[in-house]
Order: C-alpha cells, then sequence, then structure tokens
C-alpha cells in the first residue's frame, strides 16, 4: 500500500507539471483500496469518494462516496424521525409561551380551570337530575300500563308510545351523562399535566 502511495504520488507531480495543468486532478480510491490520481473520473469512480485538487495541489472540494438503498433510506428515516422531534419540541415551545404568558401564577392557573370545572359539573348535576325525573315518569308509566293490563284492559297505542319514547330519553340521557362524565376525566387529566409543566417552568427546567 505504501509503495502504490508513492507512485501515485510521483503521479500527481506529473499531472500537475503536465500541459493540461488547469484541468481538475481527482483523488479516488477504487474498491480494493488503491489510491488513484487522475485529470478525468472514470465510471467506475463516480460513486466512490474522492477530493478535487486545484492545480496548486489544494484539496479544494471533497465528495463522499454514494450512498446504497439500504442507507439512503436509513438517512431518510433519520431525517424524518429528526423532523418529527423538532416538530414536536418546537409546538411545545409554543405552549410553554401561551402558559408562562397567560398565568402569572399558579393560583392564576388554578382559577381559570376551575371555571371549567364548576361548568361541567353543574352540567353534570343537571343531567343527573334530568335522569332521576325521567326514571321516574317511566316508571309510573309502566306501572299505569301494568295495572291495566292486570285488569284484562289493552294497553292503549298511545300509552306504550309515550312508555318507549321516555326510555328512548333515559337512553340518551344516560349516553350524554357519560359523555360528559368522560370530559371531566379528560380535563383533570389536562389540568394535571399542565399543572405540572407550569411547575417545571417555572422551576426554571
Amino acid at each position: 500500500m505504501r509503495a502504490t502511495v508513492v507512485i501515485t504520488a510521483a503521479l500527481v507531480l506529473s499531472l500537475l507539471s503536465a500541459p493540461a495543468l488547469a484541468q481538475k486532478l481527482y483523488r479516488w480510491v477504487d474498491a480494493e483500496g488503491k489510491v488513484h490520481y487522475t485529470d478525468t473520473l472514470p465510471p467506475e469512480a463516480v460513486d466512490q469518494a474522492r477530493e478535487e485538487i486545484s492545480r496548486s495541489g489544494t484539496t479544494v472540494n471533497r465528495v463522499d462516496r454514494a450512498l446504497t438503498a439500504e442507507e439512503r433510506a436509513a438517512k431518510a428515516a433519520e431525517e424524518a424521525e429528526a423532523e418529527r422531534l423538532a416538530a414536536i419540541k418546537a409546538e411545545q415551545d409554543k405552549m410553554d409561551a401561551v402558559l408562562m404568558g397567560s398565568y402569572a401564577t399558579e393560583e392564576d392557573l388554578e382559577r381559570a380551570y376551575r371555571e371549567r370545572f364548576d361548568l361541567l359539573d353543574q352540567s353534570l348535576e343537571a343531567a343527573r337530575v334530568g335522569i332521576r325525573s325521567q326514571e321516574k315518569s317511566l316508571e309510573d308509566q309502566l306501572d299505569h300500563a301494568a295495572s291495566l293490563e292486570r285488569a284484562g284492559r289493552p294497553v292503549p297505542a298511545t300509552v306504550q308510545s309515550t312508555i318507549e319514547a321516555s326510555r328512548k330519553q333515559v337512553e340518551d340521557q344516560r349516553e350524554y351523562l357519560s359523555k360528559r362524565e368522560t370530559e371531566r376525566q379528560n380535563l383533570q387529566t389536562e389540568y394535571d399535566t399542565v399543572l405540572q409543566r407550569y411547575r417545571i417552568l417555572k422551576e426554571g427546567g
């Protein structure tokens, strides 16, 4: 290998002193590890790492070898992940700025969320009261229908229709209540997360 370098170094000097001195000189290494100096780049060297040398013998440019398909895919994946993480950080920085700019103290933050909790709690209580009232009405209607049947009398279609409508109202109200309860739980999780982040930012973290 050392002999090859000496020979190629001598070749460099001869190329630099040749009439074609104004042309580029390339230094590249082939697949077997041999160093080459040429004034043109052969096809087999296009994908190899190389250096471009000026007429004074100074390296003016370096070109890395071409990546394989697997390496290009890996690089693209790394760049995509880096962009994703950068976007997440940018969004977090934006949210942090809004958080710190909106609440001067932890008490201000708690007060703002307390208003939202109170509204939800009022909505939940109203839904529960409505469900109890509708369930009582449905129970009365069912008792009335049952008393007609015990007396051997047919249950009018209007009564049956009213019972079905009441059942549907109770189901709808229960579904509404379930959604609001989930909303309440989500708000609690959000508050806990935001409060923890606020404390970290306040501490300079």
